[in-house]
């Protein structure tokens, strides 16, 4: 308590949004590779909201978001003033309205005034975004219960993860697929008895390595920290930028489109190839999409993918299928990557190389260019150390850096609790777009080929080095705002989020904060059907002056909608 005041009462989430991009972001050492104007442009960012939290988690997600999208918004301002000569541009980032963009797939519908319908509807996916997980298992309740932590036979605990198939790893620790359960059996049982059989190393290296599953012993912080793995990466902020020279590639911007590339959408004729899946990917495209950027997403025929994701993180973008299988497919993806500015990897380390669009083979593309490419590429562990290697994903993540520990110390408890929302996929999708902006303006001046190593542990240890959690006395607090709800280790997301959705919708704080109409608006979804309209969050950067429009061009869609081709007019809503 100072002069009176609580901790609580003297808390401001906007307030430390702020102090957080001052002194985490822009003056963080390990971004100190950014342009040296952002020094000046991140003053031009203003934060507002709802002083005390709203989202009762110990970890400061509400303040991390914020800062991350004022990082964006800073680095979007050098941009402005460097490409098109304008001064410095008023950002207002709404700390509330930023957080929504982890949640906000919720509260999305289909046709407002009429369907109304959510991700969560049956009908959702039989007439707008078919399911497209071909594993028999993936929705079954045991084949459900795969990614969750369970306590191995030393006492840690070890998280085990379905990826989109789950079988795998149900056949490596020699649950059958296919088994009926009886009556009153809890699937997590069946799970918990195998993994209680291995210690924590040894099913670590038998499940990644023999089986190329993705799975990670639960950490704490400090444990991840002290790890060979985190000091190979401990020199990396949200993301590491690579220049390649080349003699033959002057500074230069894209090709602008004449009367369309302005202030209003600084991106427009950017045009990025989308090779990614599930979240933290797709959400760099979407997020360059928002400020003008075109990007046309390559999926597959005969791949699985989470197609209710692609409703949220499809805005901006067309959709095509290619089958590099076939040898005309891939001279066709050749095509595209040489007509295009930016390519976003997203699969796991090895994936694209074995077709022949790695780091290496892309870069390639381009030494006669006049033009250089930027390349992004995102995986779940860094690109450093170790277990750069391993396939992964949020939840993994979270349980190697200890994200997943402290949630559960928060609640009293001696076990880690993977936090609820997609906070670190969103994360790092923001951190990749604000690095790919930063790429943009080096290339305006160096030239050459660049590439952008991304990964969800960069934004995790990031978390818990820089944002770190709230003081105890606040989370008691916010904790007890909610009743001091407790989850255990083997409640997993399909177990937190109907409860978090539940209450934040009934605490009276949070759903004024949270639900707020302005964050919302109704666009139109040509993609999905003539006439089709959906209420999604807005975005989330807010230029008062006017001057700045984010928005979308393109509206989402499912996979394959769209022909594998550059329109010539990049306002087209769907490429026949």
């Amino acid at each position: 308590m100072s002069n009176g005041i609580s901790i609580c009462e003297s808390y401001s989430v906007p307030a430390e949004a702020k102090n957080l991009l001052e002194n985490e972001l822009i003056n963080n050492k390990l971004h100190s590779s950014a342009p040296p104007e952002i020094h000046d442009a991140y003053k031009y960012i203003e934060f507002k909201g709802t002083d005390f939290p709203s989202i009762p988690i110990n970890w400061r997600f509400a303040e991390s978001m914020a800062a991350l999208r004022g990082f964006e918004g800073a680095m979007l301002n050098v941009l402005l003033h460097k490409k098109y000569g304008i001064p410095y541009q008023r950002v207002v980032v709404d700390t509330d309205h930023a957080s929504l963009i982890f949640m906000g797939f919720r509260f999305s519908e289909v046709n407002p005034d009429t369907e109304k319908l959510t991700p969560y509807d049956p009908e959702f996916n039989q007439k707008y975004f078919p399911r497209l997980i071909k594993s028999p298992a993936f929705y079954s309740p045991v084949g459900q219960k795969c990614s969750n932590i369970y306590r191995t036979k030393d006492g840690r605990y070890f998280h085990t993860h379905a990826s989109l198939d789950p079988i795998p790893t149900m056949k490596a620790l020699g649950i059958d697929p296919d088994m009926k359960m009886r009556i009153g059996t809890n699937p997590c049982d069946i799970y918990a008895e195998k993994v209680a059989t291995y210690n924590a190393s040894d099913l670590d290296k038998y499940l990644n390595d023999e089986h190329r599953q993705a799975a990670t012993v639960c950490l704490t912080t400090e444990e991840f920290l002290a790890s060979p793995h985190g000091k190979a990466n401990a020199h990396v902020g949200l993301f590491e930028i690579h220049h390649i020279p080349n003699p033959k590639q002057k500074p230069t911007w894209w090709t602008p489109v004449e009367g369309k590339t302005t202030p209003e959408r600084p991106l427009f004729g950017l045009k990025v190839i989308d090779l990614t899946r599930i979240i933290a990917a797709p959400a760099i495209g979407r997020t360059l999409a928002e400020q003008g950027a075109s990007v046309l997403r390559i999926t597959s025929p005969n791949v699985p993918d989470f197609a209710e994701l692609s409703f949220e993180l499809g805005w901006g973008k067309w959709n095509a299928h290619l089958d590099l299988k076939k040898e005309e497919d891939r001279q066709r993806l050749r095509e595209l990557i040489l007509d295009s500015d930016v390519v976003i990897d997203g699969y796991r380390p090895g994936v694209m190389e074995k077709w022949g669009f790695g780091k290496e083979a892309i870069l390639k593309m381009f030494e006669e260019k006049e033009k250089g490419i930027i390349y992004a590429h995102e995986n779940c562990y860094g690109w450093n150390g170790p277990l750069s290697y391993r396939s992964g994903w949020q939840q993994i993540s979270d349980a190697i850096c200890g994200v997943s520990t402290e949630f559960g110390r928060a609640m009293g408890l001696d076990e880690a609790v993977t936090p609820v929302f997609p906070n670190s996929d969103y994360s790092t999708g923001v951190s990749g777009a604000i690095g790919i902006l930063q790429a943009l303006i080096e290339r305006s001046e160096k030239g050459g080929s660049y590439v952008l190593d991304v990964a969800l542990n960069y934004y995790s240890q990031w978390l818990i080095n820089s944002c770190k959690t709230y003081h105890p006395e606040v989370w008691s607090k916010l904790w007890s705002n909610f009743n001091n709800f407790v989850f255990h280790h083997d409640d997993s997301m399909l177990v937190t989020l109907p409860a978090y959705f539940k209450m934040l919708t009934e605490n009276p704080h949070s759903s004024k904060a949270l639900l707020n109409p302005e964050f919302w608006e109704v666009r139109k979804s040509e993609g999905m059907g003539k006439g089709v309209t959906v209420r999604a969050v807005r975005p989330a950067l807010t230029f008062p002056e006017g001057l700045v429009k984010p928005g979308f061009q393109v509206g989402t869609r499912r996979n394959g909608r769209d022909k594998p081709r550059w329109p010539e007019d990049l306002e087209t809503q769907i490429i026949e």
